[in-house]
């Protein structure tokens, strides 16, 4: 049959660690290859076609990867082995990418294409840390060594462009009894599922993190507490499902606190702030006689003024 460009283009978008894409004039995805979605586990492209970076929610300050594809699409100029960081399953990735333009019939830029591979393990070490390092034995998400990274690339793209974020604390209830109750098995097959519904909840847009036995914390790009009443409301609707799958009719309660990064201009500040306010819900949780499922109303004084909603 010898060698043709349908043959080297299918050979391209069948590289497994090469994840392409390609957008159209207004940045838009118009499709991407099978590892590109395996990447985001997107079972296919109608996940992700129509969209731009900022409406998935992956990078944390997207204007870099904006600014590039404007110059792409604009000048016809070619981004090569631009560094970067996305959130892929709920942790920050390291990632080096280029972009180049795409010309109609006319000699006109209609789009463009892209191509990036995952440095994670590389970066990690220069920094003399292993992925293994980073994660949580049991659930494989990130643990606190981890996430007090990620916490600084937060921080870093609020002190740069004023992008705020959230914490929210997640505190499952009477663990301790569960543990003595069914056993040690049982109550870590339950963090497992709490933690897998957990991540599934949280998209593109989240980092979920394990801080101890019963504990998980989220980072979220949301800046309004709506859009948090928002996601604790999902979060609620996902823990429906662990007594499903732990064969088991438990439905775990957990508690939470919420905290915005400018309410608190400080991490240590803000996670003790998000965790006060989850020890108060506790708190309302145990004299209610609330034992599953997640009971939480944005109420504490103060909270609703400090970082006002601009709907």
């Amino acid at each position: 049959m010898g060698f043709t460009k349908e043959n080297l283009l299918s050979a391209l978008l069948g590289q497994e660690h090469i994840k392409i894409f390609w957008k159209d004039g207004d940045r838009r995805f118009v499709g991407a290859n099978r590892a590109f979605l395996d990447f985001y586990e997107f079972e296919d492209d109608s996940a992700i076609v129509g969209k731009t970076d900022e409406d998935m929610g992956w990078h944390i300050d997207p204007l870099p990867y904006k600014n590039d594809e404007e110059r792409v699409l604009s000048d016809g100029v070619t981004i090569s082995n631009a560094e970067g960081m996305c959130i892929v399953k709920n942790e920050i990735h390291h990632i080096r990418a280029s972009k180049s333009p795409v010309y109609d019939d006319d000699g006109n830029i209609a789009g463009l294409v892209g191509f990036f591979v995952d440095v994670t393990e590389e970066v990690l070490g220069q920094e003399n840390l292993s992925p293994e390092q980073k994660k949580d034995g049991l659930t494989g998400l990130v643990n606190q060594v981890g996430l007090m990274d990620e916490m600084m690339v937060f921080q870093d793209a609020y002190k740069l462009r004023n992008l705020d974020f959230t914490c929210i604390y997640l505190d499952v209830d009477n663990f301790h009894e569960t543990v003595d109750k069914y056993g040690r098995d049982f109550s870590d097959e339950l963090l497992i599922d709490i933690a897998e519904c957990f991540s599934q909840t949280l998209g593109t847009g989240g980092i979920l993190s394990r801080l101890n036995a019963d504990t998980f914390l989220v980072l979220h790009q949301i800046q309004r507490y709506s859009q948090v009443d928002i996601l604790v409301s999902r979060l609620d609707l996902a823990l429906n499902k662990v007594g499903y799958m732990t064969n088991a009719h438990v439905t775990p309660g957990v508690s939470v606190g919420a905290a915005v990064y400018s309410e608190a201009g400080d991490i240590d500040d803000m996670l003790e702030l998000a965790e006060a306010r989850m020890n108060e819900n506790k708190a309302e949780r145990r004299k209610a006689g609330i034992t599953s499922g997640i009971s939480f109303k944005l109420e504490p004084e103060g909270m609703q003024a400090a970082v006002k909603d601009n709907d």
